[in-house]
């Protein structure tokens, strides 16, 4: 006979939580024996990513047949729709918890077909970093940033590129101590150097310069060389670098109600109003307009 699997929905979950949340896209919550509120040896599945961190005690568990436990300093990441068990959780457990959704990766520039992180992670359901303390410490601070930000009681008016730049930090966090672990290849020094050198010309000419040649002028490479140490370097090509630079200030800017969306283009240097939209409308799946209406969260 085949057994039952309950499906765990983020909805249902925030509902249990007491704060008064500003977006339920997402929630940190702190867990332990007391609230676990998940039913022991049953299968579940849930519609929603997230990320454990183990503060106390220990917890076991079955994925794919594979029986795993984690314990306190570990952290946990759960990709959605994966079937699972959870076999049995100390009496002093006690653990940090961030469940996010499909729509909030995308909100935070993760495009989830595409992202080499978000393959990663679901390539290795219920991958673990473990011993490794000082990830473990930058997570927490993460997380305690994140929970902090959703509560109806903070008044912030950059809420979402706070939540955003907070919530882009933890999965780089998470992915580049998986990529650390799976680089066969050694990145030259002269690679890093390049990267760097390329970061600090982007942050300060990307509203003016939006191609990739006049950063390979500006280091005296060619555009195909500069473009293949970034992505040797970064796992992204040096054009989806600046493209998410853009992105990320043009949101920013949209989200200042006195700053039209004509402003907004001659801000970043597109030559018109409507090939910034286009560009917008590419990366983003909406119009600029659209995204000043809109009320994300």
């Amino acid at each position: 006979m085949e057994k039952q699997i309950y499906n765990l929905t983020l909805e249902e979950l925030i509902s249990q939580v007491k704060t008064d949340l500003i977006t339920k896209e997402y929630v940190v919550c702190d867990m332990d024996k007391t609230n676990y509120n998940i039913e022991l040896n049953m299968l579940h599945k849930a519609d929603f990513f997230a990320l454990v961190l183990i503060e106390k005690g220990s917890c076991s568990y079955t994925v794919n047949a594979r029986k795993s436990k984690i314990t306190a300093n570990d952290v946990l990441f759960c990709p959605m729709h994966e079937t699972f068990t959870i076999d049995h959780i100390s009496d002093d457990y006690k653990a940090k918890y961030i469940l996010f959704t499909l729509d909030f990766i995308s909100q935070a520039g993760f495009n989830y077909r595409s992202n080499d992180i978000l393959k990663s992670f679901s390539n290795n359901p219920f991958i673990i970093i473990s011993g490794e303390m000082e990830i473990f410490e930058r997570i927490k601070f993460y997380l305690n940033q994140l929970q902090s930000l959703n509560n109806t009681q903070q008044d912030n008016y950059y809420f979402n590129e706070l939540i955003w730049h907070s919530f882009s930090l933890l999965i780089y966090e998470v992915d580049n101590y998986f990529k650390s672990i799976e680089i066969t290849k050694p990145i030259s020094p002269r690679g890093e150097d390049l990267a760097t050198k390329f970061f600090m010309l982007l942050r300060e000419n990307f509203k003016e310069h939006h191609d990739v040649q006049f950063y390979a002028d500006r280091l005296f490479v060619t555009r195909k060389y500069l473009s293949k140490m970034i992505k040797k370097t970064m796992l992204k090509s040096s054009r989806e670098i600046i493209n998410h630079v853009l992105v990320t200030e043009a949101k920013i800017l949209l989200r200042n109600y006195h700053i039209s969306v004509s402003d907004a283009a001659l801000e970043l240097n597109f030559s018109d109003q409507s090939v910034f939209s286009k560009f917008f409308k590419k990366h983003t799946g909406q119009t600029p307009s659209d995204y000043k209406k809109n009320d994300h969260f």
